[in-house]
This record gives C-alpha cells, sequence and structure tokens, in this order.
C-alpha cells in the first residue's frame, strides 16, 4: 500500500541526484473526452526542469497523450466487458460505449526499446488530471511494474492530492503526494518531448514564464498556445496582454486559445482591447448565472465592450458555456441558458459538471455521492447527478443533440433564420413548456 506524504518530502526523503526518473502522462478512461485536443501533462513538464535544476537528476517523458502528427489523438474502445458500461437504473439507466483516448500500453515497452541506453528509471512520477480517471492510472502502474520490478512509482497531481486514500487502495504505487511541487515560476520544458513536439502548448498567464514557453515553443516550431487559468482576468488583463505584446512579432501565426477561465463579468473596456488583439483565435466564456439562470446583461455588457474593441459578434471566434449536470437544475432552465447564449452570442457549448472532490458541491452532496458505486461514475458525461435532479440521462443526451441543432451553421450564422421574429419565441416557449411533456426522450432523434 502506497504511503501518503508532501512533495517537500518527497524530495527531501526520496530523490537523488543520482534517480533517473521518468515522468507519464496516462491515456485516459471514459465515455468521451470533448477538450482531448488540448490535453498537456503541464505540471509534468515544469516538474521535469525543475528536477534537473534543484536535484540534478535525469529525467524523461512518456506521454500516452501526445498527439499523433496529423495533430490527433488516437482512441479505442476498450475490450472485453470494458467495452461499455450500464449508469443508473430504471428510466435514468443509459448504456456507455467506453474508451481508451490516448495511446495503448504498449507505448511502455516501445519506450524502452527506443531508450540509448539500459538503465532503466529508477523511479516513475505519474500524473493525472482528473481523480475519476483513476482506472488508466491504475493500469499504468500494474504494467510499469511488470517492466521495472524494482522501480519507485509516485502518485503525483490531482488525484492523490484530492482523494488520498482512494489512490493507496486503487493503485499499486509506492508513494502518492498530497501536496503539490512548487512549480508555478518555473517555464515549462516542449524538450522532453524530443523532436517531435505537440502541436500546441499549453500555457498559464504567469508573464515571465509564459513569455520564456511561447519562445521555446515558437523555436521548435509551435504556434498554437492555449491558455490554463481558473481565472484568466484576475488581475485585470495586465499578463494576458504582456504576453501576447512581448510575444507577437515571434512568428506571425501565433494564435492563442481561451478555453477557460474567462468570465464575461471581468470584461472591461481595457480587457476588450486585450482579447480583440488579432493574435486570439477564440474565446469561450464560463457561465455566469445566478440561482441557475444565465446573467443576459452581463454578457450584454461583455458583447458591447468587444464589439467596440472591433470583434465581430456573433462569430465562430466566441462562444459561451452552458453548464449542465449540476445538482437540483431543471431542464427548462437548462434550455433558457442555451437560447439566452444562442440569442447573445450566436453559439454556445454544453458544459457537463461533476464536483470537484472537497468542494462546496461535493459537501452539500456528500451523502448522495458517497451512493454511488465507483468514483470513476463522477464523470460528467454520466451525469452523476441524474437521480437527484429527476432527470434521464437520455434526456440529457438529447439536450446535446438539441444543441447541435441550435448552434447549426448556415453561411456562418447559427439560427439566424429565426431571429426578431415570432418562430424563435414560439419555439423557446414550446421548448420550456410542452417538449418535455411528450415523454423521457422527447426531443430524440437519428444520433
Amino acid at each position: 500500500m502506497a504511503k501518503t506524504l508532501t512533495a517537500k518530502m518527497l524530495l527531501a526523503r526520496y530523490v537523488r541526484r543520482s534517480d533517473r526518473v521518468l515522468l507519464v502522462n496516462p491515456p485516459v478512461h471514459d465515455a468521451r473526452y470533448a477538450w482531448i485536443h488540448w490535453n498537456q501533462p503541464l505540471d509534468l513538464l515544469k516538474i521535469g526542469p525543475f528536477l534537473k535544476k534543484e536535484i540534478g537528476c535525469t529525467v524523461a517523458l512518456l506521454d500516452f497523450m501526445k498527439p499523433e502528427k496529423g495533430g490527433d489523438v488516437p482512441q479505442q474502445r476498450l475490450p472485453g466487458d470494458r467495452q461499455s458500461r450500464t449508469i443508473g437504473e430504471g428510466q435514468f439507466a443509459e448504456r456507455y460505449p467506453t474508451w481508451r483516448f490516448g495511446h495503448d500500453y504498449e507505448e511502455i515497452p516501445k519506450w524502452i526499446a527506443a531508450q540509448k541506453t539500459r538503465e532503466h528509471p529508477t523511479q516513475v512520477w505519474i500524473t493525472s488530471l482528473c481523480s475519476y480517471w483513476f482506472q488508466s492510472i491504475a493500469q499504468v502502474c500494474v504494467r510499469l511494474r511488470q517492466h521495472f520490478r524494482d522501480v519507485q512509482i509516485v502518485l503525483i497531481g490531482n488525484y492523490p492530492r484530492m482523494i488520498p486514500d482512494h489512490a493507496v487502495e486503487q493503485c499499486p504505487a509506492d508513494l502518492a503526494v498530497t501536496r503539490p511541487l512548487p512549480i508555478d515560476g518555473i517555464p515549462m520544458d516542449l524538450g522532453l518531448y524530443g523532436k517531435a513536439c505537440p502541436p500546441f502548448a499549453a500555457i498559464m498567464p504567469h508573464t515571465k514564464c509564459a513569455v520564456a514557453e511561447v519562445r521555446a515553443a515558437v523555436s521548435r516550431g509551435v504556434t498554437d498556445f492555449a491558455f490554463f487559468s481558473e481565472d484568466l482576468l484576475s488581475d485585470g488583463g495586465q499578463a494576458l496582454w504582456e504576453i501576447v505584446r512581448k510575444t507577437e512579432h515571434l512568428h506571425r501565426h501565433i494564435k492563442y486559445h481561451v478555453i477557460c477561465g474567462l468570465y464575461p463579468q471581468l470584461i472591461t473596456p481595457k480587457t476588450a482591447k486585450i482579447l480583440a488583439h488579432k493574435r486570439f483565435a477564440d474565446l469561450h466564456f464560463e457561465e455566469t448565472s445566478t440561482n441557475y439562470a444565465v446573467d443576459v446583461p452581463v454578457y450584454e455588457a461583455a458583447i458591447t465592450y468587444l464589439r467596440e474593441a472591433g470583434l465581430t459578434i456573433p462569430s465562430r471566434a466566441v462562444s459561451g458555456f452552458v453548464w449542465i449536470g449540476r445538482p437540483r437544475e431543471t431542464l427548462e432552465t437548462i434550455i433558457q441558458n442555451m437560447i439566452a447564449l444562442l440569442r447573445a452570442l450566436g453559439t454556445f457549448i454544453l458544459k457537463p459538471f461533476t464536483p470537484t472532490p472537497g468542494s462546496p458541491e461535493h459537501s452539500q452532496n456528500a451523502d448522495y455521492l458517497a451512493r454511488i458505486p465507483s468514483h470513476e461514475d463522477w464523470s460528467p458525461h454520466l451525469f452523476p447527478f441524474a437521480e437527484l435532479n429527476g432527470i434521464a440521462r437520455a434526456d440529457y443526451h438529447d439536450l446535446y443533440r438539441l444543441a447541435a441543432f441550435l448552434n447549426d451553421k448556415v453561411r456562418g450564422q447559427s439560427f439566424d433564420f429565426l431571429a426578431g421574429t415570432l418562430g424563435l419565441d414560439f419555439l423557446k416557449s414550446s421548448l420550456q413548456r410542452e417538449v418535455w411533456r411528450i415523454g423521457s426522450t422527447a426531443l430524440r432523434t437519428t444520433d
């Protein structure tokens, strides 16, 4: 059974200059993975240079989620009885196909064969972005132990940090780190990938680090960058502006993608001018709502500032997230939010919800969540709060079909043939008051 410890204790007691550390980003087991294109083990890419500089040990990277040459990440149905799973019972039951996103586990012997030296790693550090992806983490631990009997396996990342007891019980590792390494100020090292880098880089909005990271990435032919941040404009956009200003001249094809942490209430004339810069390829707004209803005036104000700064809205470059699957929500509220953002932005994206372990949503629903058979069933794509909400999973999937219909583009415009007419009001009224009375899957169409 693994021993839990802090990163500080790990470095002081278990890591030496003579160590050879293999950093591993496992594949993902889930029903779907909407943002697979942007998956990158940012923590490992910072831990690598940290270990080299502070400890002096040798570091290598094995990223199962690394895109192939064309930019795609491989995916395959899991074998045998893991091919699909039934979640829920009765009207809430739904059968899900289960996929492995990323390269298969044969990457381990392939990596071993590709090494120029026969020296095996003395330690393997395995990260995790989401705690409910623990099955693939456990699989990697088992297979690594088959190849490296004496290696010390260390679990890092969100899984052991958020639910350490579960990590210790489920994974045949030696150590589980419950407090992370101090790596925020360390630039990532894409050199860990060798000559063939992924076609994009994930960066945090820390000016000094990010500028160095962009420069290094561009020198390797990378020109697409995705910002990772829980609140991108918390400093009024100053870091964002400095990054763009200091890097825009590096390559004429540099593009920045804002895929998380952008809140419409923080759009001001100043931040709008930053986001309207030609280097920003797309902007995705996090949902801002009160009592689960979208705050329309907040979006309207943000759109006004962005238009004044020169952005065209609606456009393919701007969209808004709509939460789906939150505890105690209603179908009517979800549909209202979908149509509100469609009217405001022209495009919206459904964003399935799951509580972060230890968060208020987790604490407030702890008894309910404790009755879910497995922690992997917390995946947002499985709608863990369906029973609590009294909403069939089939109905949640029908909302995705409705979203695809509403977002459908004709000559770059989404559903505008009803804008400003009684048609949109009729559709809105029908969806909110009548359609859902027909049956549990009233909107079901051909997949």
